[in-house]
């Protein structure tokens, strides 16, 4: 696993489900590792973890998200998204790989595991949450105001700033950045599809290695590792909600250390 700055790169895009999906693939041979991007992310914040591994690695930008098109039917759901995942894994010939997920990524992993869990040879979900509890009706309208085009843009720096406390300066203009870039309505559907995700569901039907990476200052009730206790965890301190951003370097240790209990690794 050892990091190898001259690690060659390609950028590309394939057809999705929804259109044309932006991919980064890097490394050769060895077990490949997917990884998906959070809501309002891009594959760019997993640029150190695709530079340290040497083994084969691909990124890309989900749907409506960074140089991804925007799907004209208007489907950004986590399953809906999960199609993405599958349609870059056929593209690229991953017939079986690693599934790291972030955040609202963590969900969209999820949602593959529940479809296609024969395809997984581990899951890794990175500060991402299970199953929320049913929002009070008024929490409910005080999201929906929250998206509407007047309110947008103070609803989402409210949302951001407390998880981007600790954030190093490039972690903190990078996730503005996209943020501000991504259009309101792919935003808003993928937040609303988080309200109705069962990760019970994912443990029904994928039985394979997982491990999850957790922010000290963002652990919720409905942490996948407080949910479902058997999941191995690993805590990062002193790091906003991007993690693999703010230290890359024991962000790339935890994920060493779990892909080298994997067999063909």
């Amino acid at each position: 696993m050892a990091s190898s700055p001259a690690m060659a790169s390609t950028s590309r895009t394939i057809q999705g489900p929804a259109g044309r999906l932006a991919v980064t693939d890097s490394g050769a041979g060895g077990l490949p590792a997917l990884f998906v991007n959070s809501n309002a992310g891009r594959r760019e914040q997993w640029a150190a973890q695709q530079a340290h591994l040497t083994t084969r690695s691909v990124s890309f930008d989900l749907r409506g998200m960074g140089e991804s098109d925007l799907d004209p039917q208007g489907r950004y759901g986590a399953p809906d998204m999960a199609e993405d995942v599958n349609a870059v894994a056929n593209a690229l010939g991953l017939e079986r790989f690693v599934l790291v997920g972030h955040s609202f990524g963590g969900a969209v992993a999820g949602e593959y595991a529940i479809r296609w869990p024969e395809r997984l040879a581990g899951l890794v979900l990175v500060d991402t949450a299970g199953t929320m509890p049913p929002l009070p009706p008024e929490q409910v309208a005080w999201f929906q105001d929250g998206f509407r085009p007047e309110k947008y843009r103070d609803f989402m720096d409210g949302w951001f700033a407390p998880i981007l406390k600790n954030a190093k300066p490039h972690t903190h203009e990078a996730v503005m950045r996209w943020l501000r870039a991504t259009p309101r309505e792919v935003v808003y559907g993928a937040l609303k599809s988080i309200l109705t995700y069962n990760s019970d569901r994912v443990f029904e039907r994928y039985k394979g290695p997982v491990q999850t990476l957790v922010v000290d200052a963002f652990i919720q009730p409905n942490s996948y590792h407080l949910l479902y206790p058997r999941i191995p965890h690993t805590v990062f301190t002193g790091v906003s909600h991007w993690l693999m951003m703010d230290k890359p370097e024991e962000f790339n240790a935890a994920l060493d250390a779990f892909l080298t209990t994997l067999p063909g690794k």
